[in-house]
């Protein structure tokens, strides 16, 4: 059925006629709606907030800006006093030298003359009075208003008198004519009551005095009044104008001599700079415009804000998705160079196992030297595969490293061993290889790679040396903690320039030109290893003198040492019960930490330690003795600890001996992977020497208790 459209005017069923309601709905309230102007509150309170602050800043600013003025103007109030007070003092003493001369031989003196001219020169004249018969009469004077033997007027004559008890110079002002005089007078030691005192004509109105770059009075308006009050009769000087009350001058009462000064001091312009005076209200208006600009953004932003949620959601996902493309693509790249590492291994097996073979054959000498050359180049591929595959193991952290405690001494011995045939076979003498000062010290690295770096930075030293020369190995303590390797060679030098070079794979800085050997990778892979153990790689080197290369690491306890101070002690010593003693077999290639084990096994005087330093010999060797257990390292020179495990429980015959891992690499997956191999336990470096004693306890226990069985077998 199609719908009824209902007329208008027309009641519907069951309610009121649409007329009715339409006349009801006046009556009705009105529905709620937002203030016109409430979509702007946040704008007029975001910039009621920041004219807020802005008015705060300025007022606050000003506040700053006036207190640096009157700072400033003290510190050249300051500076007027002490001009004045030296200026008095300069004064006071030409005028006691004047009286001095003019005592000893009266104004005829030359001394007298010669002194008083220059002060004659300005005006004022400058005399020497005696009293006689209550009046001062001059006895010597020069300059314009010189008298000899006539007394004194009664004004100066007031002034001359108090000078007499006085401890220093006095000054005093007197009304004369249209103008007004000045005196200043200095009581000379003689027999008879002397005084010598400097005089002049003053203007009715002190004058300005001129201005100089150099004057104390430059940017202020100074005036000086004698006395502590500021009376214009008794202004002495003014420079610029007389400070106005209104600016808050800044008055200094100061000593000159026996009397007092008034120096009231006004800055003529802004002594902090006209710019700084103009900062409060550049950020007042500032401040302004910009709470005007953001009350307008706020709305658009409002508005927006979905918007930008949405693009900042896309563009983090736009970021995560690229920093997982750049992480897959480090992955894959490291990915290739391991493959690209493993697949030229296998061609390059067959082309030295070949070429080696054809060494072995009857040759001709060209086929030799041809022969030669392809095991020189196969070589040189395989260190340069081993040390990219390093590189990029660094790069992505996947480098395997065991950390210990390694005597320095051991591992440069071991170094310059393997390097000593091409010291020789280059005419390079190796110094310090034996045992250099310092080199008894235990450094916190992996030995193998603390092993390479020494054998990239000894090898590139005979190298790039000259023939006949020398490198020496040295170690150093530059900061108590740590211990330097240095290797310095009498080679050409490296420029400063270069030494960043240095350190990038592939750069040879020209020695790809030469005849020397190398891939260029070598002290990029040193550094970054250095770097990755928490050492220091750097060089210092002279043009024409030699380099020194050197590596630093942090210093530790050796691991006999730290027991021996530790005081760690197991249970009571256990008795060999059979006519043999049972075996512990470690496998370890360092010696200073066989002679830890050796150290702590002493605890148990029924125990027979046998140490291998090789991981083959550690196989022979339990093999033979099928010791009670065996404590294998994972860093081992020859063959990997790893792989000595899964040989021992391959073996029938050594599958049922516990063994032990003692390894510095403490990473729980690596912990836990062994240990499902086949591992008896796990122990980190340094080692729990009570932990130790106790698998090794019971060890020997489980070993007694087998015994029998095994000897019952028929």
């Amino acid at each position: 059925m199609g719908s009824v459209r209902t007329p208008p005017g027309t009641a519907t069923p069951g309610g009121p006629a649409p007329d009715a309601a339409s006349a009801a709905e006046p009556d009705a309230a009105p529905a709620r709606r937002p203030f016109p102007g409430s979509r702007h509150l946040p704008a007029a309170g975001v910039f009621l907030v920041i004219a807020a602050l802005t008015v705060v800043g300025t007022v606050v600013l000003r506040s700053v800006v006036h207190n640096q003025e009157r700072r400033l103007l003290r510190e050249r109030a300051a500076e007027v006093v002490a001009y004045l007070t030296a200026t008095s003092n300069q004064t006071a003493a030409t005028l006691t030298a004047l009286g001095e001369a003019a005592v000893a031989t009266g104004h005829h003196n030359t001394l007298f003359q010669a002194l008083a001219a220059p002060l004659a020169s300005t005006g004022r004249t400058a005399a020497v009075a005696q009293q006689r018969g209550g009046r001062f009469v001059t006895v010597a004077a020069v300059g314009k208003l010189a008298t000899v033997g006539r007394p004194v007027p009664a004004s100066t004559a007031r002034t001359l008198a108090r000078s007499l008890p006085a401890n220093g110079m006095v000054f005093s002002i007197e009304p004369e004519g249209a103008g007004r005089r000045y005196v200043q007078a200095l009581r000379v030691a003689a027999a008879t009551p002397t005084v010598v005192f400097l005089t002049g004509l003053l203007p009715a109105t002190a004058r300005s005095v001129p201005i100089t770059a150099n004057s104390p009075y430059r940017e202020l308006d100074v005036a000086v009044y004698m006395g502590t009050e500021a009376d214009p009769k008794a202004l002495v000087i003014i420079s610029g104008d007389r400070p106005n009350p209104a600016e808050q001058p800044i008055s200094e009462i100061a000593s000159v001599g026996a009397d007092k000064v008034l120096i009231v001091v006004a800055a003529r312009g802004p002594l902090v700079g006209r710019f700084p005076q103009l900062v409060p209200w550049l950020v007042l208006a500032a401040g302004l415009i910009l709470a005007v600009l953001v009350a307008l953004l706020v709305d658009v932003l409002t508005r927006r804000r979905e918007y930008a949620l949405n693009l900042v959601e896309q563009r983090t996902r736009a970021m995560y998705q690229a920093q997982m493309a750049a992480e897959a693509a480090n992955r894959s790249k490291s990915e290739f160079l391991s493959r690209m590492s493993h697949e030229l291994r296998t061609p390059l097996n067959a082309v030295l196992g070949f070429s080696q073979l054809l060494e072995l054959d009857e040759l001709s000498r060209e086929q030799e030297q041809a022969v030669r050359q392809i095991t020189k180049g196969g070589r040189h591929l395989l260190d340069l595969i081993n040390e990219i595959l390093d590189i990029s193991q660094i790069e992505t952290g996947t480098l395997a490293l065991s950390p210990e405690a390694v005597q320095v001494r051991e591992v440069i011995g071991e170094t310059a061993a393997l390097l000593r045939p091409l010291a020789a076979d280059r005419g390079v003498h190796l110094l310090g290889d034996g045992n250099p000062p310092g080199a008894d010290a235990y450094v916190f690295a992996d030995r193998q790679r603390l092993k390479q770096i020494l054998l990239n930075l000894i090898g590139n030293a005979i190298k790039y040396n000259r023939e006949g020369g020398t490198v020496s190995i040295t170690c150093s303590n530059p900061t108590g903690g740590t211990l330097r390797i240095q290797v310095t060679d009498t080679g050409p030098g490296i420029a400063k320039e270069h030494f960043d070079l240095l350190f990038t794979p592939f750069e040879r800085l020209g020695a790809e030109r030469s005849t020397i050997e190398g891939t260029g990778i070598g002290l990029a892979l040193s550094r970054r290893l250095a770097e990755v153990m928490g050492g220091t790689l750097g060089v210092e080197s002279t043009v024409g003198r030699g380099s020194t290369f050197w590596v630093e690491f942090p210093v530790v306890e050796g691991p006999v040492d730290r027991v021996e101070r530790l005081g760690q002690v197991g249970a009571a010593p256990l008795q060999a019960s059979g006519p043999e003693r049972p075996a512990v077999l470690h496998v370890e290639d360092n010696l200073s930490n066989i002679q830890l084990i050796e150290r702590v096994l002493a605890q148990r005087p029924g125990v027979r330690l046998i140490p291998a330093m090789q991981g083959r010999l550690g196989l022979e060797l339990a093999r033979q003795h099928r010791p009670a257990l065996i404590l294998l390292d994972l860093n081992l020179a020859d063959v990997p600890g790893e792989d000595v495990l899964r040989a021992l429980r391959d073996d029938p015959v050594t599958a049922t001996i516990p063994v032990v891992i003692v390894s510095a690499d403490a990473m729980p997956r690596q912990v836990q992977r062994l240990l499902a191999a086949g591992a008896t336990a796990y122990l980190t470096k340094p080692i729990d020497v009570r932990h130790l004693l106790e698998l090794v306890d019971r060890a020997l226990a489980d070993s007694e208790a087998s015994a029998p069985s095994a000897g019952a077998a028929p």
